[in-house]
């Protein structure tokens, strides 16, 4: 018992010094003061400032895809930042009152508000196409980050849909590999150390430049778990030539978990394809998984086994979840039990526990953890340092155009990092781009106390299990 609280001990203090070594190479990052990216964050500082004034702005940017006039994108500017007219500003409330509606200046309104919400959406979103997300994997390879490709797009309640998401997807692997595989190697991003003991003359792992999400419920217009067989069926006929084109071309392919009603439907079909003579000793493929479902620890548990019986190692994605609300309003809907972490801090407890455990299967579970928060990253590697892994052989996750610094700071560290970047229309992209605003902006989220609010570092390094009782009381947000 006292060598795993000396462990537990060693664990803790070691993740401090990660983290403040991380902190220490974030002093001095940021734009340059009235540059575009310094507005953008005064903005978001703005909005973040007044919860009214944040819904309103969100609710905006959610429904700006569907107004087609100027007259109906000025209406909705007026009818929701009205309902937050008493916490405007009063410059705000005198301008509100007067915008046009008709005329050249309704005109030029609106479309300022257009192009506002596109600047907005491509700080999120690579590109509206593939040439436009080259040019975006090229920036960040240039930073020695990799990259995983995500398609963008509305619901597929079509068979004529499903049909094209298989054509994008198959598009992304081919356009890809045409380029990427031809561009000069990093040795950071495109190679990785064996996590574990190599044995005398053996080299580095080499990681698939080409890295590509995707979504199962796209791929099928009735994905349905209440018919497990003949969705899991429709969706790997689907799924099938895409694993084939990644594999002929040395691409990694990455399912995507989505709500928590597809996730059990999700797994089965992850592991029923991977299965198949085709694929049974194909590593280059993962699945995404989330910290803030209850049942979590559970999946990953049967997931080892299953790979150990595979015989194969997949890489698992472990990120904290990004549809709390929608998980806790359908679970009170029905009456059902809420399937999430009701609090923040067990999301980030949960996420350690599930880290931990993941280093110590990487034999099986290859660990990818995606996070934007110091304390969770500090932590793994903290893991890894005492598990005697070097650099490189555990992966981190960030998303596009979110916590810039943090990634170069763990390039810097010799930390193999990978960027989730969606592409895709950008307009119709704006659920994708509501819920990073969200998260974002969200009372507890790690970026906004460490960048915006400068919450001091040990607060933010504080062990999840640690944080007061009264503290723990509707601190919520999927982002960390």
């Amino acid at each position: 018992m006292a060598d795993g609280r000396e462990w537990t001990a060693d664990v803790e203090t070691l993740t401090r010094s990660y983290g403040r070594e991380i902190f220490a190479r974030l002093e001095g990052s940021g734009p340059v003061p009235f540059a575009p990216s310094w507005w953008d964050e005064r903005l978001m500082e703005w909005s973040m400032g007044n919860e009214a004034v944040k819904l309103q702005l969100f609710r905006f940017v959610d429904v700006l895809p569907m107004l087609h006039t100027p007259e109906a994108i000025v209406r909705h500017l007026r009818e929701y930042f009205g309902e937050a007219r008493e916490r405007l500003p009063g410059w705000l409330r005198w301008g509100l009152r007067r915008l046009p509606s008709r005329g050249i200046l309704g005109r030029l309104l609106a479309a300022l508000a257009y192009r506002s919400a596109e600047r907005l959406a491509r700080k999120f979103i690579a590109g509206a196409n593939l040439a436009e997300a080259l040019e975006a994997v090229a920036r960040l390879r240039q930073r020695s980050l990799a990259f995983t490709i995500d398609r963008l797009g509305e619901a597929t309640i079509t068979e004529q849909e499903a049909e094209q998401a298989q054509a994008d997807y198959l598009e992304l692997i081919h356009g890809l590999s045409r380029q990427v595989n031809r561009w000069k190697t990093n040795d950071l991003i495109d190679y990785a150390p064996l996590s574990l003991p190599k044995k005398n003359g053996e080299e580095d792992r080499e990681v698939p430049r080409v890295n590509v999400s995707v979504k199962l419920s796209a791929l099928y217009s009735q994905f349905d778990p209440i018919d497990p067989e003949g969705t899991s069926w429709a969706v790997r006929r689907r799924l099938r030539p895409i694993l084939h084109a990644a594999r002929e071309r040395a691409a990694f392919v990455n399912i995507d978990m989505e709500q928590y009603a597809f996730k059990d439907l999700t797994l089965q079909i992850f592991r029923e394809i991977l299965e198949e003579p085709d694929f049974r000793d194909w590593p280059n493929v993962g699945i995404a998984i989330q910290a803030y479902l209850r049942d979590t620890a559970g999946d990953l548990e049967e997931l080892a086994a299953w790979a150990q019986r595979r015989g194969t190692p997949v890489t698992v994605r472990l990120v904290k979840g990004a549809y709390w609300d929608y998980e806790t309003i359908v679970a009170a809907q029905m009456g059902w039990p809420t399937p999430v972490w009701s609090q923040k801090w067990q999301t980030d407890a949960n996420y350690e526990r599930l880290t931990k455990f993941l280093i110590a299967q990487r034999r099986w579970l290859n660990p990818a953890l995606a996070s934007h928060n110091v304390r969770s990253l500090a932590h793994a590697l903290a893991l890894a340092h005492i598990h005697g892994l070097p650099p490189g052989a555990v992966e981190y996750q960030m998303l596009y155009g979110m916590a810039e610094p943090i990634k170069d700071a763990l390039v810097a560290l010799g930390q193999r990092v990978r960027v989730y970047t969606p592409y895709g229309q950008l307009l119709p992209g704006m659920a994708y781009l509501v819920r990073r605003l969200l998260e974002n902006t969200a009372n507890e989220s790690f970026l906004r106390a460490s960048f915006m609010e400068h919450v001091p570092e040990e607060q933010l390094l504080r062990n999840p299990l640690e944080v007061p009782a009264h503290s723990r009381e509707n601190d919520y947000t999927a982002l960390g």
